[in-house]
């Protein structure tokens, strides 16, 4: 059984919430922005003119997955999801974090 989202442990209702036209249309706009996001970002992570701007780049593309994954989560109502985005966020903040320390250890020198 596929557990909800709002209520833990509950069956699940949101199929149903799924189905009412307004959340379809919402989350199929929001998908569809999510990649031309990523389209825009990829570009500017293979463009970038320094490695800072490559680095916002991958930053942010990390971001736009991890809302993906989310709005993945609304759309099938499976909790799972919601934890594969905290862990992919994690693994983004200790990225970023990391290429800043080696950003600042550059600059030192």
């Amino acid at each position: 059984m596929m557990q909800n989202i709002f209520t833990p442990g509950a069956t699940s209702l949101l199929p149903t919430l799924a189905t009412t036209s307004w959340l379809s249309l919402t989350v199929q706009v929001s998908l569809v922005l999510f990649v031309v996001s990523l389209g825009f970002t990829f570009i500017r992570l293979i463009l970038g003119p320094s490695l800072p701007d490559r680095v916002v780049a991958l930053d942010l593309a990390s971001t736009l997955l991890v809302g993906l994954i989310a709005v993945s989560a609304i759309e099938t109502g499976d909790v799972i999801f919601l934890r594969v985005a905290m862990v992919a966020a994690l693994f983004s903040f200790i990225g970023t974090i990391g290429f800043c320390w080696y950003l600042q250890r550059e600059t030192d020198q």
